[in-house]
């Protein structure tokens, strides 16, 4: 039988109300491009790379009124959402491949923000750049320590002051970028390639 891989609160449910062997299965990384290609943190800004949501802009206008210094990748920025004090922060492209490792290994940390959908899941971007060498800040979701050691391999925040908290860290702690996206380069190289999340598959559906 076809197995599906799923978020975790949709895997939960199909297993409690239909019985289905289904399984949940996070995104990964390639390492052919995400991987450290430069010096970690030269550049004194958060990156967040990707799509303007409502939601993203309000959090990133409240950052920037409080100081913290950002850099905006993403196709272009939306009409709709006006003049905002972001907009000077975004640079209009977007970035992949060799870029995006450099881009995010080279900042003080990359800012994951993550769709309201991922209830209790992880998006991609969170493997790209840890990948890449970079030092994560990301959403709290209950899978991520099972992920990524917390505190040692990625920060992860819980509220707004949390987050400010966390990206001052990374922005003034000497060393911190480094050794956060050293750790997160060796942990995702070692369990989260998507050589390794197909193999998962195929034994799954064996």
């Amino acid at each position: 039988m076809m197995r599906s891989f799923l978020r975790p609160h949709v895997v939960n449910n199909l297993r409690a109300t239909l019985d289905l062997p289904v399984y949940y299965l996070p995104q990964g990384c390639n390492p052919r491009w995400h991987r450290p290609t430069v010096q970690a943190g030269t550049n004194p800004y958060l990156v967040i790379a990707g799509n303007m949501s409502a939601s993203r802009v309000r959090l990133l206008e409240r950052l920037a009124a409080k100081g913290i210094p950002l850099r905006l990748y993403g196709a272009g920025f939306p009409r709709w959402l006006g003049e905002t004090p972001i907009r000077a922060a975004h640079t209009g492209r977007c970035i992949t491949r060799d870029e995006k490792a450099r881009v995010f290994r080279s900042a003080a940390g990359v800012l994951n923000t993550m769709h309201l959908a991922e209830v209790a899941g992880v998006n991609a971007r969170l493997f790209e750049a840890t990948g890449c060498g970079a030092a994560v800040l990301t959403d709290f979701r209950p899978t991520i320590p099972d992920l990524f050691a917390v505190g040692d391999e990625v920060l992860v925040f819980h509220d707004f002051d949390n987050l400010v908290d966390q990206a001052t860290r990374l922005l003034g702690e000497t060393g911190l970028t480094s050794r956060l996206g050293d750790a997160a380069a060796r942990r995702a190289h070692r369990d989260h390639t998507y050589d390794l999340r197909v193999t998962e598959i195929l034994e799954k559906i064996a």
